[in-house]
């Protein structure tokens, strides 16, 4: 009797789910249960990829360029409005939609930052707005600097020694009363250093020449306030004495009850784009009185204003008046600065929220917040209202990396820390400290925001920060043995782009579907700045000329026109598998794969294979398809107990499934 032939049993493993990135040693190759015929694989390395036909493998869709003159580049970073996109560019253009206003206060030689505030573009670092309505631009900070004081004439004559010590005419800074209800501003015309009464007849009559300097100029009238020391008075009558009126006539004083407890600055120009409200810091007062006036004046004025900040509440293209009672009124003739600043900040690390705009500066270790609805306004502590600004000193070491807002909070970050702030005014404004791991150095602008989780790269990897929780690792197996830095991050619909160096020099454009799960690498892009229009990505390449968007920039309505813009034609991807084995014990030798493929006309794919761990890439097969229908690549092989697959391809294609057929034999796998 003849013996009988052991056939081996030949199966067929069939992958129809097609996974993300995995550089792990352990990239995918499983059973989805021991039951089960539904295997996934991952790939080692991928080239312009997607999830989009999850969990069919296909490339990623044809990027488009917007057309923009080649002659200029874009020098800040992106925003979008409900009219487009926004940007300046190297001729001092500012972009907002398909609109384009010149700026003369640009300078083109420097990098801008810039954010949105309501209605307005704040650009930095000159540090001024635009209004979007009617182009208006504004300056953030003022300086007025080294003005010269505003005086009258004086009276140094020895006006009655027994009753007068001296008089002069418009003090430079004067105690003033300021009427809120009216905004009037009453500041006496004449300062006399005399505690006498001035209702008594005695010394109203000018009926002597020293008198009629004083009283009888012309600019007396009726309403004129006077100080005399501590005491203020009011023109109520002026009468005619003899025939000449000038020289004889009586002034009818009436000693007002107001009090005078703010004080007018006067100077040239002082209240040059300066208003209402803003508060100022003044600087540069010395002892520098008219002659004569020292021994009458009291020189804490130079302690109680310089190196201060006040409200200003009444001003004139001359006048500032602010909340200071001083001693006296004061005729200074030296010069004057008033300022109105903002800090400064880290570069780009600026966010809106809660109409405030929030910055950092790592060389100081603080936080400052603006005025709520005012940009203009960074040191308006005084008030001790909701709508005050904000600055705190950061108790923890190390430069800032990052700045988010999520949710009801603005979150800080360091390398190691996330600074919480809460609250929605200064008097609940709250601060919680977390050591996690945070923003790598350099990695500013990979903070992105999505459906309330936010992503950045951290000093391991991507990381994922929800409400409650704390940042969580998503790319430890996608980004295996790999460090990045320098990342850019931008929201494609549910996507999360980021464009990072590696640490190999290499630069990668990864994505990372938030709704799947998935990483896919595209290509070698490197992105300077991103933003998301109606949830469309655009971003700005390394070249600074050109926007591009990683699908059809047909949402850019303006006017219900549509942004010119190129759609790349052509370009290649690929797809390499981990190790396409099977868990169980039993050898396997691998004779023959099929590979279903959905393809567009003119697409073309071809298939290589790897039999041994960093051996040779050997193309097996290639088809081009003539017209768009399913094919199956179906390619003997050798027999092997490992191999890999690589997809090389141009066109839009779907991988639909791969079919491994395979002999099984004993668990025996040669000598030990």
């Amino acid at each position: 009797m003849l013996p009988e032939l052991n056939i081996p049993r030949r199966d067929t493993t069939s992958i129809s789910v097609f996974r993300g990135l995995n550089r792990s040693p352990n990239t995918g190759f499983s059973r989805a249960s021991s039951s089960s015929s539904s295997i996934y694989t991952e790939f080692k390395d991928l080239k312009n990829m997607t999830s989009d036909k999850y969990p069919q493998l296909a490339p990623r869709a044809n990027r488009s360029r917007i057309c923009s003159d080649t002659e200029l580049k874009i020098i800040s970073n992106l925003l979008s409005a409900n009219s487009g996109l926004i940007y300046i560019d190297s001729d001092k253009n500012l972009h907002i939609g398909a609109e384009v206003t010149k700026i003369d206060e640009i300078d083109r030689t420097k990098q801008h930052h810039i954010v949105l505030f309501g209605n307005k573009i704040v650009v930095f670092p000159e540090k001024f707005t635009v209004n979007m309505s009617d182009k208006k631009v504004t300056a953030i900070d003022c300086q007025n600097k080294n003005l010269n004081t505003n005086i009258g004439s004086s009276s140094n004559f020895p006006i009655d020694a027994q009753i007068f010590d001296y008089a002069y005419l418009n003090c430079s800074i004067t105690r003033s009363h300021y009427d809120a209800s009216t905004n009037k501003n009453y500041r006496p015309k004449l300062t006399l250093y005399t505690n006498l009464d001035l209702t008594d007849e005695k010394y109203q009559l000018a009926d002597n020449h020293d008198m009629a300097n004083i009283f009888g100029l012309d600019s007396i009238k009726i309403g004129t306030v006077v100080e005399s020391y501590n005491s203020f008075y009011s023109v109520i009558g002026i009468e005619k004495k003899g025939s000449t009126y000038k020289n004889n006539r009586l002034v009818r004083f009436k000693k007002l009850s107001q009090k005078f407890n703010y004080t007018t600055i006067r100077a040239i120009n002082i209240g040059i784009d300066i208003r209402a409200g803003d508060f100022v810091k003044i600087s540069g007062l010395t002892n520098t009185t008219a002659s004569g006036a020292s021994d009458y004046v009291d020189g804490s004025y130079i302690d109680n204003l310089n190196n201060r900040s006040y409200k200003v509440y009444y001003v004139s293209r001359n006048d500032l008046v602010i909340k200071c009672e001083l001693e006296s009124s004061v005729p200074y003739t030296g010069t004057v600065t008033v300022e109105r600043i903002s800090p400064d900040f880290d570069e780009g690390k600026i966010v809106e929220m809660q109409n405030r705009l929030w910055c950092c500066s790592s060389d100081k270790n603080e936080i400052y917040c603006c005025k709520q609805g005012d940009e203009r306004n960074w040191q308006a502590y005084g008030d001790g209202i909701s709508t005050d600004s904000w600055a705190m000193t950061c108790g923890k070491e190390g430069k800032f990396t990052g700045i988010a807002t999520r949710n009801d909070s603005i979150i800080f970050f360091k390398e190691n820390y996330a600074l919480k702030i809460y609250g929605t005014k200064p008097s609940n404004f709250t601060l919680a400290e977390y050591n996690v791991p945070g923003v790598e150095i350099g990695s500013e602008k990979s903070l992105v925001n999505i459906n309330s989780t936010l992503f950045y790269l951290g000093h391991n990897g991507v990381y994922a920060y929800q409400s409650g929780s704390l940042p969580a690792l998503i790319s430890e197996e996608s980004l295996w043995e790999h460090t990045y830095k320098n990342a850019v991050g931008g929201r494609h619909g549910n996507k999360y782009y980021i464009s990072a160096q590696r640490d190999d020099g290499e630069q990668e454009l990864l994505v990372y579907d938030t709704d799947k799960g998935l990483w896919h690498k595209e290509d070698d892009t490197k992105m300077i700045d991103c933003t998301t229009y109606n949830g469309v990505l655009y971003w700005l390449d390394d070249t600074k000329e050109n926007i591009m968007c990683p699908d059809k920039a047909d949402n850019l309505l303006v006017d219900n026109t549509k942004y010119e813009y190129q759609q790349e034609d052509c370009f290649e991807w690929s797809a390499e598998t981990g190790d396409l084995y099977d868990s169980e014990f039993n050898v396997k030798n691998i004779g023959k794969i099929r590979i279903g493929i959905k393809a567009e006309k003119g697409a073309k794919v071809s298939l290589f294979v790897q039999y041994k761990d960093n051996g040779e890439w050997r193309k097996v097969s290639e088809m081009l398809y003539s017209e768009k229908k399913p094919r199956v690549f179906a390619v003997a092989l050798r027999r092997a107990e490992y191999l890999r697959l690589k997809l090389v391809g141009t066109g839009q294609v779907e991988i639909y499934g791969i079919d491994i057929e395979h002999s099984r034999g004993s668990d025996k796998r040669g000598n030990f």
